[in-house]
């Protein structure tokens, strides 16, 4: 029992360090020559499926998160913010819960009012299929479906809303 724990902590404090590392750069990750590797998930709030095609067209925000992510939790008010002022300008936030308590998930997003899309991916498969490492992560793609940028770890901070609205202005085009 006592060795459980401690491997089941050592692997928590490893994943929350590598998701802390706050990157950027270009992607190709989840991507076929560049271009975001389509999916089809269950809605976290709605009782329907959505899938990547469904927003083809638009730009999409891609942000893979989990209730147990401090990071995540942090910056999903930045996101519901953001996704307000562009969902007019043709882009969309698209959550997706990567390995969680789908009853957690659903509730953490009603308690603190986040309207954009949110996605359940219960085993990691699509996660997996975006080769991401830490959470959060995520993918900016443009109009025509390219992933033109990935972040790994939080916008929350000093630096965030910058760096998100830099992101944001790229997709919107």
């Amino acid at each position: 029992m006592r060795k459980t724990f401690i491997l089941s902590s050592f692997l928590c404090a490893l994943l929350f360090l590598s998701s802390c590392n706050q990157g950027t750069e270009e992607s190709t990750a989840g991507t076929d020559a560049g271009t975001a590797i389509n999916f089809t998930l269950d809605s976290l709030t709605e009782e329907t499926e959505m899938s990547l095609e469904d927003f083809r067209g638009k730009g999409v925000v891609l942000n893979f998160w989990a209730t147990w992510c401090g990071p995540c939790r942090e910056e999903m008010p930045l996101f519901e913010e953001t996704w307000r002022k562009y969902k007019d300008k043709d882009v969309v936030f698209l959550g997706i819960d990567v390995m969680d308590d789908k009853d957690n998930a659903t509730k953490f997003l009603e308690a603190i009012g986040i309207t954009y899309p949110n996605l359940y991916d219960p085993s990691g498969k699509v996660s997996g299929k975006y080769n991401v490492i830490a959470l959060p992560a995520t993918f900016f793609i443009d109009k025509e479906g390219k992933v033109v940028a990935k972040n790994y770890g939080s916008f929350a901070g000093k630096n965030g809303k910058k760096k998100l609205n830099l992101y944001m202005e790229e997709i919107s085009k």
